[in-house]
C-alpha cells in the first residue's frame, strides 16, 4: 500500500489512499453532498452536455427499468459509491463472482488494451451445469479513462441495459490528473461523485453500447459479445481452467512484468489473478455466455486460427473473417497472435511503470501504457487502414461500426451510411470531410479518437477525394 500512497498527490488524493487501506468504502455510509464540489475541470468532450452527478441521478432513476443494477443504484437512498470495490458490491460482484482479463479488445476502449494494460470483465459465476443465474450485471474496465462499462439483465424481459458509469476524483476539479492517476492503481481510488448514464443517453456519441451490442440493427434484440467464445480463448488470461493455454503463458507473464507488486487491478487483487484457477478465465466467461444464451456470436473468432498463425504463415480463415471487417459487415476481428504489441515499447512501458509504483522514478516521468500495438497489430485490428487502401474502402472499414444504417435512423448520424456513399447528399459529404480533417483532440474528429488512430496523410487523402465526388 506504501507504493500506492507515494502516489498521492499531497493534499487532494489524500483521501483516496486512506479510504483503500479500509478495503473500500461501505455503501452504507451517509452520501457525500455532490452540490458541495467543484466544476470538472476537463470533462470528457462527448459528455459534456449531458446532467452530471444528482441531476443525471434523477433522470436515470425517473425511468425505471427491471435489471439488477439499476434497482440497486436508484434504490433510496443513493449508494455511497467512493471506489471500485464499492461498486463491485453496489453490482452485486463482490463474492461469488468470476473475472478475465484480454490482452485485445475490439470493444469501444480497444486503443487502450494489451496485456500490460488489460479490459477486466467482472460476471457472475455459473455453476459447472452453466445453469443461467438468477441476476446477471456485469462489469467492464480499463485503466486509462474515468469509467467504468456496465450491463444488467431484466429480471422480467431477460433483455439487457447498457450503462456507462462515470466517476470522479479529487483532481479533476484543478486538471492535475495525470498519467499516474489514470493508469496506476490511483484510478481505482477516491471517487468523489459519479454519474450513470444509459444506452440511450449515450446513443449519440462514440460510447453509443448498441453499434455492438445490437447487431441485428435497430430495434433488434441486444447480445453479449465475446467473439474468442471457444478454447483456445487466445487473448484471454489468466487461463489455467481445464488446460492452460497459450495466452495464459505468455500474457499472464507480460501483466506482472508490470502489476505484480500492485495491490489490485479492477478491484481484483494481483495474487488472485497471479495465481487464479478458474475463478478468472475466458472459460468462465464462455461459460456465462452459453447459459445466457449467448453461444451464437457474430464473425466469432475460429480456434482454429491459433494452429494456422502457428504455422509461421498467414491464416486463411482469420483473413476470410478480416475481409467482413473491411468490407464493413463486422466489427474488427481480434488479432491472429497472442501478442499485439510491439516487445521493446511494451517492455519499455512495463518498466517505467514499474520504476514509478515504486518509488524508483518520479511520476511525472511514467509512459504511457495505451496504444502499444505492433504496425502489423494497427492494420488487423482496424486502428489504421491497410497501406493503399482507396478512400472507399477506409471509410467502409473505419465508419461501419456506427455509420452502416442500422443505427437509430432518428440520430444525426444516420444521414452519414457508408453503405450508401452514392446516395448521399452533398451537404452530408461535405460535412463529412470537414470532420476528417478535425484535430485528433477534437470530440467532432472522424472517426472517433477512441474508435481508431488519426488516419495516415494518404488515406486521409483517399478518404477526402471519395467523398468529394
Amino acid at each position: 500500500m506504501r507504493r500506492l500512497q507515494s502516489l498521492c498527490l499531497a493534499s487532494l488524493l489524500l483521501a483516496a489512499c486512506v479510504g483503500e487501506i479500509g478495503g473500500g468504502a461501505a455503501t452504507d455510509e451517509a452520501t457525500t453532498d455532490w452540490d458541495t464540489l467543484p466544476s470538472v475541470n476537463a470533462p470528457d468532450p462527448e459528455l459534456s452536455g449531458l446532467p452530471t452527478r444528482e441531476a443525471q441521478h434523477r433522470a436515470l432513476c425517473a425511468t425505471p427499468r427491471g435489471d439488477s443494477f439499476w434497482q440497486a443504484v436508484c434504490e433510496a437512498p443513493r449508494p455511497n459509491i467512493t471506489d471500485f470495490a464499492s461498486l463491485l458490491s453496489v453490482a452485486k460482484l463482490d463474492e461469488d463472482r468470476a473475472f478475465a482479463l484480454t490482452g485485445n479488445s475490439t470493444s469501444l476502449v480497444k486503443g487502450a488494451v494489451s496485456a500490460v494494460n488489460p479490459r477486466l470483465i467482472v460476471f457472475p459465476r455459473v455453476t459447472e451445469m452453466r445453469e443461467r443465474p438468477a441476476e446477471m450485471t456485469a462489469l467492464g474496465f480499463v485503466r486509462g479513462e474515468p469509467f467504468v462499462e456496465i450491463v444488467s439483465r431484466d429480471l422480467s424481459t431477460g433483455d439487457y441495459n447498457f450503462y456507462l458509469f462515470t466517476f470522479e476524483r479529487p483532481c479533476d476539479y484543478d486538471g492535475s490528473c495525470d498519467l499516474a492517476s489514470l493508469l496506476t492503481e490511483e484510478i481505482e481510488h477516491g471517487w468523489t461523485a459519479f454519474s450513470i448514464y444509459s444506452e440511450e443517453d449515450v446513443e449519440n456519441t462514440s460510447f453509443d453500447c448498441r453499434s455492438c451490442h445490437q447487431p441485428g440493427g435497430h430495434g433488434t434484440k441486444k447480445i453479449l459479445r465475446m467473439q474468442e467464445l471457444e478454447f483456445p480463448w487466445m487473448h484471454w488470461f489468466p487461463q489455467r481452467f481445464v488446460q492452460r493455454t497459450e495466452s495464459d503463458r505468455v500474457l499472464t507473464a507480460q501483466f506482472l512484468e508490470a502489476h505484480a507488486v500492485d495491490a489490485q487491478y479492477g478491484g481484483i487483487p494481483i495474487a488472485v489473478i497471479q495465481n487464479a484457477i478458474d475463478e478468472g478465465s475466458g472459460a468462465q466467461l464462455e461459460a456465462l455466455l452459453v447459459a445466457e444464451g449467448q453461444a451464437a456470436q457474430p464473425n466469432a473468432f475460429d480456434p482454429r486460427i491459433e494452429a494456422e498463425a502457428k504455422a509461421g504463415s498467414s491464416s486463411s480463415i482469420w483473413e476470410e473473417q478480416f475481409a467482413l471487417s473491411l468490407a464493413g459487415d463486422s466489427i474488427p476481428v481480434p488479432y491472429p497472435l497472442v501478442d499485439v504489441t510491439e516487445p521493446a515499447l511494451r517492455a519499455e512501458r512495463a518498466r517505467s511503470y514499474l520504476d514509478v509504483v515504486t518509488g524508483a522514478a518520479p511520476r511525472q516521468s511514467l509512459l504511457d501504457l495505451r496504444n502499444l500495438f505492433s504496425e502489423d497489430a494497427k492494420v488487423k485490428l482496424g486502428l489504421v487502414p491497410p497501406p493503399g487502401a482507396s478512400g472507399r474502402a477506409v471509410l467502409t472499414q473505419l465508419c461501419s461500426r456506427c455509420h452502416d444504417g442500422r443505427g437509430n435512423p432518428a440520430l444525426n448520424r444516420a444521414r452519414f451510411n457508408v453503405k450508401n456513399l452514392d446516395g448521399m447528399s452533398r451537404e452530408t459529404k461535405d460535412k463529412a470531410i470537414f470532420r476528417l480533417q478535425e484535430p485528433a483532440t477534437s470530440p467532432l474528429r472522424m472517426p472517433p479518437w477512441r474508435a481508431a488512430d488519426a488516419l495516415p496523410p494518404a488515406e486521409l487523402a483517399a478518404a477526402i477525394e471519395e467523398l468529394a465526388k
